[in-house]
């Protein structure tokens, strides 16, 4: 792990990005995109900040905007994101609505409702966790009142 850790830093900083791998991409900067040091501490917690800096060295492009962070937010923490879309609040929940750029409206019922709908069908609970995460990434873009309050898909 070491090894892959340094190595992708070396290639890192042999290369000029535009994205700054421990504060602009992996799960920091999802959860936390306006506070640098909370993004490369969570990133170096989660996992050394490899997924951080293999994202920003495949593409560097994806790291920045707020449809990568939904996307990396909602793999991360699938599990507490899908309870606390049911419940309506909560900090994951939160986080996701500031990753999608939300203007402040309630759009936990719209949500609620349409990821009911999707939890109710029979495949969905033999989907692999990247299908899941997939299908709910689907369901946030598609969402009317995500599209109507977020700006991470209008």
């Amino acid at each position: 792990m070491k090894k892959i850790l340094i190595l992708a830093i070396g290639v890192f900083s042999l290369n000029s990005f535009a994205a700054n791998p421990y504060t602009d991409c992996g799960i920091g900067a999802a959860l936390f995109p306006n506070t640098s040091w909370a993004a490369v501490t969570s990133n170096v917690t989660w996992d050394a900040g490899t997924t951080a800096v293999i994202s920003a060295t495949a593409s560097e492009d994806t790291c920045t905007g707020g449809e990568a962070q939904t996307a990396m937010l909602i793999h991360d923490k699938l599990e507490n994101l899908e309870t606390e879309i049911m419940i309506g609040s909560g900090d994951i929940y939160a986080s996701l609505s500031s990753t999608m750029g939300c203007n402040g409206e309630d759009i936990s019922n719209e949500l609620k409702a349409s990821y009911a709908t999707v939890l109710s069908k029979k495949s969905y609970a033999s989907n692999s966790r990247i299908q899941k995460s997939e299908v709910l990434y689907t369901m946030l873009k598609n969402n009317d009142a995500v599209q109507k309050h977020c700006s991470v898909f209008s």
